[in-house]
């Protein structure tokens, strides 16, 4: 047979109180980035972003490493593209 705890809603609505506050500190800052993220980075917005040079970022499209779209001679970069090509080259720390 189960045990069964029966608490006063004032200790229930505090837990669910604390766990929703900690939930919300955790996902509100990443909600906020992608609200505010756009869907198109320019060369210009990718080297304000990583510091990557221009010559690095032609570098890695002629490798094929970074997908791109070109109109003449502007570039333009998915978000979601620059997102996953970073994933890929992230290291973990060991502590």
């Amino acid at each position: 047979m189960e045990n069964v705890v029966i608490l006063p809603e004032s200790k229930i609505r505090e837990l669910f109180s604390d766990e929703l506050d900690a939930i919300l500190q955790r996902r509100i800052p990443e909600i906020i980035r992608q609200a505010n993220r756009k869907e198109i980075m320019t060369p210009a917005d990718l080297k304000d972003l990583t510091g990557m040079s221009y010559r690095m970022q032609k570098y890695h499209r002629d490798a094929g490493n970074l997908s791109y779209s070109q109109d003449g001679r502007k570039v333009f970069y998915q978000t979601a593209d620059i997102e996953k090509f970073m994933a890929e080259r992230r290291i973990e720390s060991r502590g």
